[in-house]
């Protein structure tokens, strides 16, 4: 007969999508607020996310609302970057689903004390092997603004093809962006 009761010292959250030297990849938690807050209130920070504006300490929690659904939904979303020493968020990467556009997005942002460390080379390599074996896409979309050239180049190094230049409309306007694409159905 199967023992109905869970074991004393069950962990509290899903094991990490990917840990490995230097990163850990896992679910957004709703104790990751504050620091996931004020990464994202940094104008630095946010100035190529979305519409460059700084998000709140509420918005941030709305953020982590919607991944958590996401994850329950379809079993992605937006994952929390780690330091895989002290499990302290480092900033966020992962996918959008698709809406407008027909095909997931990855999208990734650091905190300033992260920056030129190598990490958005190793989170996208992580999600492209997450997008392949994980979550079985076909294709996944990166866009960036045009004039961002430390995540065009990692885009560019990790295989992604640019497919055009759109201008995407935000709350403040209309900026220029260069759509990638990257194959990942076969790699």
């Amino acid at each position: 007969m199967a023992d109905l009761h869970p074991p004393l010292h069950a962990p509290r959250h899903p094991p990490p999508l990917a840990d490995q030297p230097g990163l850990r990849l896992r679910h957004l938690r709703m104790d990751d607020l504050e620091r996931l807050a004020a990464i994202t209130a940094d104008p630095a920070v946010m100035h190529h996310v979305g519409d460059g504006s700084p998000l709140t300490l509420e918005q941030a929690g709305r953020w982590i609302d919607r991944s958590q659904k996401n994850y329950r939904r379809l079993g992605y979303g937006t994952f929390a970057v780690a330091d895989p020493e002290t499990d302290a968020l480092i900033g966020w990467a992962g996918f959008v689903p698709p809406g407008v556009e027909a095909m997931p997005e990855l999208i990734y942002g650091f905190g300033r004390t992260s920056w030129g460390r190598g990490l958005g080379r190793a989170v996208g390599a992580a999600l492209i092997a997450l997008a392949k074996d994980r979550f079985g896409f076909e294709t996944i979309l990166a866009t960036v603004d045009a004039d961002h050239q430390p995540s065009i180049r990692i885009l560019e190094g990790l295989g992604f093809r640019l497919d055009g230049m759109v201008e995407e409309e935000t709350v403040t306007g209309w900026v220029m962006v260069r759509r990638y694409t990257l194959p990942v159905a076969g790699r």
